[in-house]
């Protein structure tokens, strides 16, 4: 179905009822963007309360829906403030938890940050209340952060995939744009993510694009590198010459499969499931099992997004995850870590470019 829909917003399905859809959803885009505008508007004239906590937050979100790789971006802020000595703690909603358990994006920042707590609460304030009461943070790491306005942040970073910047355009539901491409003004900074994966003449030019918004040195270009391949109980796996069957629940595929070819892997088959996928072993996994068998495949191989919610699970060969690593790479990780460490308070340096209004903020002690 989310397949199905992605080919109707990008106008890759063609026809009589995909064009009435398209139709129809962007009717609904209209009342959604109106919707968005007078909620801006309220923040941006002070209508509605902006509350401040007493420590720094770095706040990390996103323009468009889909996976735009900003978990891992949130796992290098995470460990980078506690290399400078900070005591972060990340603040999430939990997305597409099942009533009862944690979503997959809590489970890998636990899994990659053991030692920052992770408060999991629609409500960020009340969330970063609970985090300087129960574990004494100085400083707060706010995921998917962007549209959620109630709380001030120091850092409003914005994560834009470089292999697809602006996404499929359209406010939602007729395309994946969750603000108009000028909300980006009222970011700091922006991380192109991926930049991996395209040529450096691409990145720039991409760069040069978002330099309308915001400035052209709070533009940093972060990317990927594979750490290795993993099972359950840590020991690192070869891919070269094996044959590989590829699955996971991501918004971007294709992403995956460029990292994992820089692992050395080249799979065999592959199997995709939606975003955040929640995984059902017999019904899921019985097609894999059968091209399995068939096919000869020796090793799945799969993100530790979608490993992490595979306890218990008893594959017929063996189960790994890429293990992988945000950076900012070159002459910008110097700048990249002095705005980070000014950002969080650890050090006297320029302010930032924007700041939350001052009129409606609100002290919560």
């Amino acid at each position: 179905m989310e397949k199905y829909y992605n080919s109707v917003i990008s106008g890759e399905a063609v026809g009589c009822v995909p064009a009435v859809a398209r139709g129809a959803l962007l009717a609904a885009s209209l009342g959604y963007g109106l919707a968005m505008a007078i909620r801006n508007q309220a923040y941006n004239r002070g209508l509605i309360n902006i509350h401040r906590l007493g420590v720094p937050v770095i706040s990390v979100g996103n323009l468009t829906t889909g996976g735009t790789g900003k978990t891992p971006v949130v796992i290098m802020i995470a460990r980078q403030l506690r290399s400078m000595g900070a005591r972060p703690a990340v603040l999430t909603r939990g997305y597409k938890a099942l009533p009862g358990g944690e979503s997959d994006e809590v489970l890998v920042l636990r899994h990659e940050c053991p030692d920052v707590p992770v408060i999991v609460d629609a409500d960020r304030v009340r969330g970063g209340k609970a985090a300087i009461a129960q574990h004494d943070a100085d400083v707060l790491v706010m995921d998917d952060g962007f549209q959620h306005r109630r709380l001030s942040r120091t850092m409003n970073l914005v994560v834009v995939d470089a292999t697809r910047p602006f996404g499929i355009p359209g406010l939602l539901p007729r395309g994946t744009w969750r603000e108009p491409p000028e909300t980006l003004a009222r970011a700091t900074h922006v991380m192109l993510t991926r930049c991996e994966q395209i040529p450096q003449d691409l990145a720039d030019i991409a760069a040069q694009l978002l330099s309308q918004y915001v400035g052209p040195r709070y533009i940093l270009q972060q990317r990927l590198r594979v750490t290795g391949v993993y099972d359950s109980h840590g020991a690192r796996w070869d891919l070269c010459g094996r044959r590989v069957l590829a699955f996971a629940g991501i918004g971007n595929p294709e992403n995956f499969l460029n990292t994992l070819e820089l692992a050395g892997a080249r799979p065999v088959a592959g199997c995709w499931f939606g975003d955040h996928h929640h995984y059902d072993f017999q019904r899921d996994f019985a097609a894999l099992e059968d091209v399995t068998r068939r096919r000869g495949i020796d090793i799945w191989v799969t993100t530790l997004k979608d490993f992490v919610k595979l306890k218990g699970y008893q594959a017929p060969v063996p189960l790994v995850y890429l293990g992988i690593e945000s950076y900012v790479a070159g002459a910008q990780a110097q700048v990249w870590r002095d705005m980070l460490r000014a950002a969080a308070g650890l050090t006297t340096a320029e302010p930032a470019p924007w700041q939350e209004p001052v009129s409606g903020a609100k002290t919560d002690a």
